[in-house]
């Protein structure tokens, strides 16, 4: 069901798991990987066996967000593979869960912006590493964030992009709970197999509803944060940025 080989696509007990599966890379997604998640939940919209979506990762690492190789070699001319799935992600009809554990990075935390529940384990790191790549936030995150955690908080994370607690990501609204001394990944497929057995209809209907009233503004800022992002990354600065990133992995 999968085309990406760091991509797992099982379908249980009415719920589609979908699972990061580059634990060398730390998960950092690449087009391949994009477009497998993307295509996953093209098939779940349509499938009226599956009920919901589990979203994990492994245990060190949800991800690391997009993987800086693929920034270098992606055509400016054509969408963002990130921008393409997360589109198809907002506008998903179904319950979507997310299981965090490890590290939670660039997109790897703003597409929990994009889920109906986040669990994660207590010693999760998050980052918005966003300024300091040399590019503006991402997936409607300057509107989100902002609107879940206030205006200073947002702004220091933003900001400084300095990696951050499960507790402050609880804080900010980037999680449902955290979730010590458990399995995050069976907890977060006994909630996704709790809500698949909730009537479809009305569950349907509910999310809907909590969504509805920045669908649309959600998506407007997304376009926008995209096509900035897209530009920033041919700048000077974040070529620069990248560069000395790349070295430094290198070594």
């Amino acid at each position: 069901m999968s085309n990406s080989e760091f991509i797992d696509v099982t379908c249980e007990q009415g719920v589609m798991q979908i699972g990061l599966n580059r634990p060398d890379k730390k998960n950092a997604l690449n087009r391949a990987m994009y477009d497998a998640i993307r295509s996953a939940f093209l098939i779940a919209e349509q499938d009226q066996q599956i009920k919901s979506v589990l979203l994990y990762g492994t245990a060190d690492a949800f991800t690391a967000g997009n993987d800086l190789a693929d920034f270098n070699d992606r055509d400016p001319s054509k969408p963002s593979p990130a921008a393409v799935m997360l589109e198809v992600i907002h506008d998903f009809s179904k319950p979507v869960v997310a299981a965090v554990a490890g590290l939670a990075v660039g997109i790897g935390a703003t597409i929990l912006l994009h889920c109906d529940l986040v669990y994660a384990a207590p010693e999760t790191r998050f980052r918005l590493p966003f300024v300091a790549l040399g590019v503006c936030p991402e997936a409607g995150s300057s509107l989100m964030v902002p609107a879940l955690a206030g205006h200073r908080l947002a702004a220091e994370l933003l900001m400084l992009g300095d990696f951050f607690t499960s507790q402050t990501a609880l804080d900010a609204g980037f999680v449902t709970r955290i979730v010590a001394d458990q399995d995050i990944k069976a907890f977060g497929f006994d909630k996704a197999e709790q809500l698949a057995q909730q009537p479809v209809e009305a569950l349907s209907i509910t999310k809907r509803l909590l969504k509805q009233g920045q669908h649309q503004v959600l998506k407007e800022r997304m376009t926008e944060e995209f096509m900035l992002f897209n530009q920033m990354l041919q700048s000077d600065e974040s070529i620069a940025v990248r560069q000395k990133l790349s070295a430094k992995l290198k070594k």
